[in-house]
């Protein structure tokens, strides 16, 4: 059997060396304690790393399901640009028609001298039309029997007021206007209209 002592410690330990106990392996505890700190700090980067890959991947997810809004966002942008490039496109080609005569306002003096609501005075139609188009458009009016009487009935004006293609018809009743540019100009408006829904 053992028996313990106890020594009463009158002085200070002051000066007395304790040496390291050993564990199990012969490592000093001092040594195993940093190793399962040191253990300890690389789960926590561990733990951290992981974290990061986690929201990494989460504010990519975020991004990807933003891709497509983004995309069409843009091609609605790249749509309207190309609707106003072809719109410009067609002024010009309008434009350039119309100053070089190409437009033939024939048919729409037609419709005008078929259409047009007379006053008291049969003949009071008064067709005004570009001094440039006047002939042209009287010389095809006399191929046209069905207008015969409605030609023979009205006046036909040059006016540089109205534009190359253009007709301005006016009777005691009141006034009909055809200009390409108001009807190219209608018709933008549609496309810009339809493209933006």
């Amino acid at each position: 059997m053992t028996t313990t002592r106890t020594v009463p410690m009158t002085q200070s330990l002051v000066g007395i060396r304790l040496h390291a106990r050993r564990m199990p392996g012969g490592t000093p505890a001092s040594s195993r304690t940093e190793q399962l700190l040191d253990l300890k700090q690389r789960e926590a980067q561990r733990e951290a790393s992981v974290q990061a890959v986690v929201d990494l991947a989460k504010a990519a997810q975020r991004t990807v399901a933003d891709v497509p809004a983004q995309v069409q966002k843009r091609l609605d942008e790249v749509a309207g640009i190309a609707v106003e490039l072809g719109l410009a496109l067609a002024r010009e080609l309008v434009g350039d028609a119309m100053g070089k005569g190409l437009l033939d306002p024939t048919e729409t003096v037609v419709r005008c001298l078929r259409d047009c609501v007379h006053g008291s005075d049969r003949a009071d139609l008064v067709v005004r039309l570009h001094p440039q188009d006047l002939a042209g458009v009287q010389n095809a009016l006399q191929s046209r029997a069905e207008v015969a009487d409605e030609v023979a009935l009205a006046r036909f004006v040059g006016d540089p007021s109205v534009p190359r293609g253009g007709v301005r018809a006016e009777t005691g009743a009141g006034r009909l206007q055809y200009d390409p540019r108001d009807v190219l100009e209608r018709i933008c408006a549609e496309v810009r209209r339809e493209a933006s829904q």
